[in-house]
């Protein structure tokens, strides 16, 4: 199975992958309509992608009261048809992975296999990689570091 993977230390927070995001979802370069969400910290001088982590167990899914998610290839997938905007996935994502803009609801479906902003990232931030056991413990390690960071 595949994966995306970020590699903080190679984002430059240039917001390529963001806008070919919203390009291949919304046919415009608006990263505030993208399923990605780079996060600058200019005190700490930092640029973190926001990814969904394609979370085994995901609250999205979970709590989601009209089924709109489901998990398919070990990849959460939202219904837009049975999705009724209430923006509860977003307010509950933990990692701040689910966006919303005006009436739309924004997660990542890995592009079905084929992920835009890997293409489009420059630099390497962003990965799409087979999971091997050692990615696989970086992928959790990383998720645990965000929401400490969230908390701060």
């Amino acid at each position: 199975m595949k994966y995306l993977y970020v590699y903080p230390e190679k984002c430059t927070g240039c917001r390529e992958c963001s806008i070919a995001c919203s390009l291949e979802k919304f046919g415009e370069c608006n990263p505030k309509k993208a399923a990605i969400t780079v996060v600058r910290d200019e005190f700490y001088r930092y640029e973190f992608p926001i990814i969904c982590f394609q979370c085994e167990d995901p609250v999205c899914l979970k709590f989601c009261h009209q089924n709109a998610y489901k998990i398919q290839d070990k990849t959460v997938i939202r219904d837009e048809d049975k999705c009724i905007g209430c923006r509860l996935c977003a307010v509950l994502c933990p990692y701040n992975a689910i966006t919303t803009i005006d009436d739309e609801i924004i997660k990542c479906d890995l592009c079905n296999g084929d992920p835009k902003c890997v293409k489009y990232c420059s630099t390497g931030a962003i990965q799409y990689l087979d999971e091997t056991e050692e990615l696989e413990k970086r992928r959790k390690n990383m998720a645990e570091r965000f929401l400490e960071i969230c908390k701060k």
